[in-house]
């Protein structure tokens, strides 16, 4: 499940930033490994896989057709 949240363009600058220098494949991964680092948060919090991929707009819409 994704959400949107709201931060200032300064922040977005830095979240930015920090995913190249964390070498984060998205910024969620980057805030992911900062948690990680700064709260001794265990991967299993993100769900059961979090390398898994996200699913595809088309692949959401064949669910909903159930």
């Amino acid at each position: 499940m994704e959400t949107t949240i709201a931060v200032k363009s300064s922040t977005a600058q830095v979240l930015l930033r920090l995913k190249e220098k964390l070498r984060a494949k998205s910024v969620d991964e980057a805030i992911v490994k900062i948690l990680q680092k700064t709260e001794k948060i265990s991967l299993s919090r993100f769900g059961s896989n979090p390398k898994l991929r996200s699913f595809t707009e088309k692949e959401r819409a064949k669910f909903h057709e159930l």
